[in-house]
């Protein structure tokens, strides 16, 4: 009997450790490989089985599999960590598993094989260049414009992205990009930078179901950014309020891009930006979204996303039929200033506010925090639901207000996550 189900490692930031007990609700036994169980906040709370291996070897990660688990009772195979996506499509592949090809998979999470393809097809998206050496970004400024966003082409959380508004800023950044040999997961980086253009615009992202090369919009989760000239999703809310002919045509321009890059299973998170020109990509997570939007999502429509991302990995999943019933959106939670962590006010008031489906603080009295430049510097989040999109609004900025952050200033030095 299948009745196994393999997750290799997880995101830290998202819905990970509830994939793991929706896997048990589903009935499956979830088996865990990771390099490093503290990482995780509540991954013994799941009653899990976790296994140490070396998750950045795949032929290694395979001997240690093979040695725990009967291959023959494993009924699917999952990651929720955009780092370890090609590596569970190879695997699913090899053992004739339900998934996407990896090809498809390395397309998505390499962002110069994205843009590549992107141009072949002829689908919307910013201007780019794509540099390996300082030397490779010569005539940016025809080439691009400025200002522009420097990021590296395979890394996530919005880490080392930043807007540059001249040479020496694009310069600088390249050099510290390149100048990281192992990601956090202590994966080799392409030492590959993607200089793009600054498109001006609103932001969304489109999560999208696929079954067999079928596709089904789910709905558009509205995006606000803080940490300029960084990128830090600040808020998302959903669906996102966008008259009828726009969402159609941001759906459009999604489905063709995935249909293009080989993507037809389970779920996507694809990053837009809304233009006078029309929808242009900024980004293809071939992954369930991060930053809680699948909660957002099961708020408001009563689709659990998690789930259908295990009964995709399955290969039991049908395309669900929906409609919104609250508007629903997420705060995160970010310093106002860099230092240690002294008093955090306002949060048992908080939970008592009409609305307020969640409010949880990752971070800790004593903690070093920082002012946000990734998606890791981020303290925690309030979860709001309103029967429309401006209750649900007012009711985070509501929250947001009477939670303060007491921070101590000192003379602590490190390096930026």
């Amino acid at each position: 009997m299948k009745n196994h189900f393999i997750f290799v490692e997880s995101n830290t930031t998202g819905t990970g450790m509830l994939a793991l007990k929706k896997a048990q609700a589903l009935g499956y036994r979830p088996i865990f490989f990771t390099n490093k169980p503290e990482r995780y906040i509540g991954l013994e709370e799941t009653g899990t089985e976790v296994v140490l291996a070396d998750t950045n070897s795949i032929d290694l990660l395979k001997q240690t599999i093979e040695k725990t688990i009967d291959m023959k009772k494993v009924a699917g195979i999952l990651t929720t960590s955009d780092f370890y996506l090609e590596t569970a499509a190879h695997l699913a592949a090899e053992y004739g598993l339900p998934g996407n090809t990896p090809n498809a998979i390395r397309t998505c999470r390499d962002k110069v094989a994205t843009r590549l393809h992107l141009a072949e097809a002829g689908i919307g998206q910013p201007k780019f260049m794509i540099v390996r050496s300082i030397a490779d970004a010569d005539n940016v400024a025809e080439k691009v414009g400025l200002p522009c966003i420097v990021k590296p082409a395979d890394d996530s959380g919005s880490n080392l992205v930043r807007l540059c508004y001249t040479l020496d800023e694009i310069y600088e950044m390249i050099n510290e990009i390149l100048s990281v040999e192992k990601n956090v997961r202590g994966q080799d980086t392409a030492q590959t930078v993607l200089i793009e253009e600054y498109v001006e615009g609103p932001e969304v992202s489109v999560e999208m179901l696929g079954c067999q090369g079928e596709m089904s919009c789910i709905g558009i989760t509205q995006k606000s950014l803080t940490g300029i000239p960084y990128f830090v999703e600040y808020r998302h809310l959903f669906p996102a309020p966008l008259p009828l002919d726009t969402s159609k045509e941001i759906m459009m321009t999604v489905e063709k891009a995935l249909k293009y890059v080989g993507m037809t299973n389970g779920a996507t998170h694809t990053e837009v930006k809304l233009t006078a020109q029309g929808s242009k990509i900024v980004e293809i997570n071939p992954r369930l979204a991060g930053g809680m939007i699948p909660e957002l999502i099961r708020h408001s429509t009563g689709i659990d996303m998690v789930e259908k991302q295990i009964l995709s990995a399955l290969g039991k999943l049908k395309l669900p039929k929906f409609n919104y019933q609250y508007s629903t959106g997420i705060q995160f939670l970010v310093s106002e200033k860099e230092g240690v962590l002294a008093d955090i006010k306002g949060r048992e008031e908080i939970q008592n506010l009409p609305g307020i489906e969640a409010i949880k603080i990752n971070a800790k009295i004593g903690d070093h925090v920082y002012l946000p430049r990734n998606a890791y510097h981020r303290l925690g989040y309030i979860m709001a639901k309103g029967d429309a999109y401006e209750q649900t609004q007012s009711r985070l900025d509501h929250a947001l207000d009477k939670l303060s952050f007491v921070v101590h200033s000192d003379q602590y030095t490190s390096s930026h996550l």
